[in-house]
């Protein structure tokens, strides 16, 4: 393996967890309307679903104690905060990572994944029990004689979305194709003791393959799930992750997305001989993430009903920081399968 010019990593900050580094700035602005990566609004497609717990707790700028919760939703920064994103990120393209480098990042990314699932197999993610409030198709699906329904759950990692389902499901005619290039991924994925080969196939299978997955055939699926998966490709392999899920999906089938949005705490706490290219980065176990604006979601092999960027200050109310996550939640209910290319 090759790893970054840099000290080893401190195990209570790393890159995949921002709870430890909080954004050096004031309590938000209020937020009138949802908003874009690029603040620019859309009533019609920024809109959470009924169910969704997204922007439950809005911020109001005549709130005495803000510390009363440990979560706010909708929030907005001003012209300060921003300025200091954009002097952060401009700080990281000044430092990048050198060509060498980021050619071997590249070349194997699926080894860093092992590295990564192998010290700390299903320990680290948490699973995703806020899957139905966001994806109320998910609901449906699980439900007594809902019938025939298949879904992929692509860059699965351990199961945290996998196992949340089955733990639900009562339909019986249910069955989820695990997925991920880590091969050591898929092994955490079939130890655990809830597998179920009648509900459940994990398989070794990179989404920017130019073959499909054993065990699924063109047209095939009812949903792709695709969480925090699809900012570990190279923008080079976007073209062909798409062809590859709309191949997959039955016509009218659903693509059920949510991952790092531009701006996000992650981003901006990224240290230097991070950054690769335009919001993609490599994390200090080599592992790459890329942060999401709403603009590359427009395609004409989809068909974009929903999508809702959830900007959520966290607060650590012991310590008295401020944290400012982004995510970007995409077909809140659909992309749907609108057109052949």
């Amino acid at each position: 393996m090759f790893s970054l010019p840099r000290l080893p990593i401190d195990e209570k900050d790393e890159d995949h967890n921002a709870s430890a580094i909080a954004l050096k700035a004031s309590f938000p602005k209020t937020v009138g309307s949802r908003q874009d990566a690029t603040g620019s609004t859309d009533d019609k497609v920024f809109s959470p679903v009924s169910t969704s717990k997204i922007g439950r707790r809005q911020w109001n700028e005549e709130i005495d104690d803000p510390w009363q919760y440990n979560a706010w939703d909708n929030v907005a920064w001003d012209e300060e905060q921003q300025k200091y994103a954009d002097d952060l990120v401009a700080k990281q393209v000044a430092s990048p990572v050198s060509d060498e480098l980021q050619e071997k990042f590249n070349s194997a990314p699926a080894d860093y994944w092992d590295t990564f699932y192998l010290s700390r197999k299903d320990t680290f993610f948490k699973d995703r029990a806020w899957l139905r409030n966001e994806f109320p198709s998910l609901a449906d699906v699980v439900k007594p004689n809902s019938g025939p329904v298949r879904i992929a759950e692509i860059g699965c990692g351990p199961g945290n979305t996998t196992y949340p389902i089955l733990a639900a499901n009562e339909n019986s005619e249910l069955m989820i194709y695990s997925l991920d290039y880590s091969k050591k991924a898929i092994e955490v994925l079939k130890e655990n003791p809830a597998y179920d080969p009648s509900r459940c196939t994990g398989i070794v299978w990179d989404m920017s393959s130019t073959e499909l997955p054993p065990s699924i055939v063109p047209g095939s699926l009812d949903i792709a799930i695709m969480i925090f998966c699809f900012s570990a490709l190279h923008p080079d392999e976007w073209a062909q992750t798409v062809r590859n899920v709309y191949t997959m999906l039955k016509p009218g089938g659903r693509v059920l997305f949510r991952d790092y949005a531009r701006y996000d705490l992650t981003q901006l706490r990224m240290k230097g001989s991070r950054y690769m290219q335009d919001n993609l980065y490599i994390r200090g176990d080599g592992t790459r993430v890329y942060f999401f604006h709403k603009g590359l979601f427009c395609s004409n092999k989809f068909e974009l009903i929903r999508m809702t960027l959830d900007r959520r200050l966290l607060l650590n109310r012991a310590r008295k920081l401020k944290m400012y996550r982004m995510w970007l939640q995409v077909c809140t209910d659909t992309f749907l399968h609108a057109k052949s290319f």
